[in-house]
Formats: C-alpha cells, structure tokens, sequence
C-alpha cells in the first residue's frame, strides 16, 4: 500500500509545511477534501510523524457502515445488548486508545453518535453499549470529510459544537486539478512501482500521452489516476505508455471541462 505523500506543486508544499508544524501537537485535526485526494494517506502521515507514531492508527469508513452498527463499532458492546451481541467487543475508539483514531467521511455521522462522540472528546471516557462502566481513553482524533459541514451545521445535520472540537485544525487538501506538474510525477512514481512489482518494464511515456495526462480534469483526483496508470500499465506492449494505452475518457476529454466534486 502507498504510505508515503507525493507532491512538488505549491499547493502539495503547503500541506507539508503545515504537516511539519503539526508533528509534535495532539490537536484534533479535520481533513476536507474531494474524494479521491488521499486524505486518508495524509492522516495516516500525521500519525507516523507524531509521537503516537509506535501506537495504534485505527481508521473507520463512517460512509460504508450502516446506521444501525455505527455506536456499536465506535463505542463497543457488551454482550446481550442487542440482537446478535453474543460477546463482548471493544470499539474503534477505545482499541485506537494511546494511538490515532482517524473518522473518514466523519459528515455521515448520525446525530445520536455525534452527541456521544463529543461526550468522549470532552471527557475521555467511554461507555460501550449495554454498559454503565466508564473506560478511560486516549487518542489523537483526524477527522475527514469531502463535505461542507459549516453548511451541514446550518441545515441542522451536524452539531457545531462537535465541529469546533473535531476542527481545532483544518487542512484543506487540493484536488490534483490545481497540483500542476503533479500529474505527471504521480504516473511517473506509479508506473515505477507497478514495475518493480510486475516485473514488466515500461520506461514511461510518450510525449502525447503525457499531454493528455496532463490535460483531463481529474475528477477522481489521484485515486482515478492510480486506476488509469494501472490500466494502461497492464495493457501496454511496448515500452512506453501510448496515448492508445490510455482510457477513452481521457482522448475525448470527457470531464476535461467540468468541475466534479466527488
């Protein structure tokens, strides 16, 4: 898996100098970005430069769990306390406990869990479900979003008062439209790690490839472009990538116009 951040635009240079000046706080932090821009890898980032960097780094998916389980997987549960508990199970919070506990797409949150969620940054200490017992925790909170919660707040989705405590820091991390020469250092660094995985050597580019790489909009930001270059890395016959090796959205331009906020 990708464990390092990649960038030489301004835009990327800003992010790290920030990254940098964050290396030895413990502030709660929230990440805003389309999808696709790799703020998971910039939480995870954050965690390995800190000096919780030994502990536990404990993500969760808030957008692919269903309402239903969210207290169960944050808070835990004590066995009996609903259908189907036939054990106890610690919570994501309190195993990211000494460590970082990063909350993706925290926008999709259900207003019960946020309540509770703010009781613990407040006070930390959890209760699992089904139990009046108090479990001390400590963890360092990265919250991620691809939302506009200020917007969520006024719509009375999300509570302010939990988005002033999960934000003591904001990072806004730039889609890879606005990153420049970015695109091109991107391929160029995945096209040599499928390389050196695969064993098929490609040497990189051509000239009308680069170009159309560096032309289409990226709605999917780096996350689209991973997929792209291992597209045409497992299509390509030659040793350089053509302008044919490559999906037929990027030919047309498809996109290439419009503003996605994926």
């Amino acid at each position: 898996p990708e464990t390092e951040v990649i960038g030489e635009s301004a835009a990327m240079q800003n992010v790290f100098r920030t990254l940098e000046k964050l290396k030895d706080t413990d502030a709660n932090i929230l990440l805003q970005g389309e999808n696709g821009t790799g703020k998971d890898l910039i939480a995870y980032t954050l965690h390995k430069q800190s000096g919780r960097g030994k502990e536990p780094f404990i993500p969760i998916d808030l957008g692919s769990i269903p309402h239903e389980l969210f207290e169960s997987e944050l808070f835990g549960h004590e066995k009996g306390a609903f259908t189907d508990a036939d054990k106890n199970k610690s919570g994501r919070i309190e195993i990211a406990s000494g460590g970082t506990l990063f909350l993706n797409e925290i926008g999709n949150l259900p207003l019960m869990a946020q309540s509770k969620l703010l009781t613990v940054i407040e006070q930390r200490k959890i209760n699992r479900v089904g139990s009046t017992q108090e479990i001390p925790i400590d963890i360092r909170l990265i919250s991620a979003t691809n939302t506009d919660l200020h917007a969520a707040v006024q719509e009375g989705h999300f509570r302010q008062d939990l988005l002033y405590r999960i934000n003591t820091i904001e990072i806004i991390i730039p889609p890879l439209r606005e990153r420049g020469n970015d695109v091109t250092l991107l391929a160029r660094h995945f096209l040599q790690r499928y390389c050196q995985k695969y064993k098929k050597e490609i040497d990189g580019f051509s000239d009308e490839a680069y170009q159309l790489l560096k032309q289409y909009n990226w709605p999917g930001n780096v996350r689209e472009l991973i997929n792209v270059i291992t597209s045409a890395y497992a299509t390509c016959d030659s040793y350089v990538i053509e302008e044919m090796d490559l999906p037929g959205r990027l030919v047309s331009g498809t996109a290439g116009n419009s503003v996605s906020q994926m």
